[in-house]
């Protein structure tokens, strides 16, 4: 039985558990095929971890949207999202004996760490998750694993609760900025400041980086938006030596997972008609990777690899 396994897996034969496989059902020859309407959840998943939502906040939404789960129960887990977004059959191909039985009778089965060999198929099956969408979650996986490191050596995890978190840098020591409650001569506000002045103990420096509302960030990135739309000739010509540029330096993405991130800025730029009058949450979330904070401006770095500096 296990030589029998070992060869359909040699030969790329797929088998697959769709019972609890969220998004595909069998046909009467025992194909994966696409059932369309959890093929829907699974595409939510994937476009609401690209907007910036947390695992769990995706776990969250779908249960207050009475969503089941693949196997049928109404709880979702962190654990649950993070599996369907690293689960290569949604774009079709199909990763062989990821696991292995370590003992017949009690069909109990562990993570395959190389006591078998592993086999890739390419394009088993139809799809639901468009293989450079695929890989662009892949490598936000990667981004958001990485925690940002201050001047202070103190380590950031990533939080998307705001779609600003995490992104916000301090142009005079490096440390990210944080949302917080701030009184200031009795005056109470909601404000963007440094960690570094929030834990001046633990800075390496006296940093003296400016504070500042929410709403200035919101004005800040309309105005780096309506830049690229006002020379979107300039700014389209510029993502094209990106493409070259990133594919070399890509130590994280594959082409296709650079390329998606490329037309999302250059989608934007054309399907919009006239310049954007309202702050959009999304728009920061797709396309926008990084905000320096300076005395006298803002450098908006966007996903593609574009900067637009906004002076005050």
């Amino acid at each position: 039985m296990k030589l029998g396994l070992q060869y359909r897996c040699q030969q790329g034969k797929v088998q697959v558990n769709h019972n609890h496989f969220l998004g595909y059902t069998k046909d009467g020859d025992g194909h994966l095929v696409i059932d369309p309407e959890q093929a829907e959840v699974v595409k939510r998943i994937y476009r609401e971890y690209l907007e910036g939502l947390s695992m769990k906040k995706i776990a969250e939404g779908l249960e207050q949207d009475g969503i089941l789960t693949g196997a049928g129960k109404a709880k979702w887990y962190d654990s649950t999202i993070n599996k369907i977004l690293r689960n290569e059959k949604y774009m079709g191909d199909a990763l062989l004996q990821k696991t292995v039985t370590t003992d017949f009778l009690t069909k109990k089965r562990v993570r395959n760490t190389g006591a078998l060999p592993q086999y890739y198929v390419e394009d088993d099956h139809e799809a639901i998750i468009p293989k450079e969408i695929f890989m662009q979650v892949q490598a936000e996986l990667v981004r958001r694993r990485k925690v940002h490191t201050g001047s202070n050596g103190q380590k950031r995890i990533y939080s998307g609760n705001n779609c600003f978190s995490q992104i916000i840098v301090c142009g005079e020591c490096s440390e990210l900025y944080r949302l917080v409650h701030w009184n200031n001569h009795g005056c109470k506000s909601i404000v963007w400041r440094c960690i570094s002045r929030l834990e001046p103990s633990r800075a390496v420096m006296n940093c003296t980086s400016r504070t500042f509302k929410e709403d200035l960030l919101q004005e800040v990135t309309v105005k780096a938006f309506n830049r690229i739309l006002t020379d979107s000739d300039g700014f389209l010509r510029q993502i094209q030596e990106n493409i070259a540029k990133a594919i070399i330096a890509a130590d994280t993405m594959n082409p296709d997972g650079i390329q998606a991130r490329l037309d999302e800025l250059q989608d934007f730029i054309g399907s919009q008609q006239s310049e954007i009058t309202e702050f959009d949450e999304i728009l920061v979330r797709k396309l926008i990777q990084q905000i320096t904070v300076y005395d006298d401006q803002f450098t908006v770095r966007f996903k593609s690899g574009l900067k637009v500096d906004i002076n005050e």
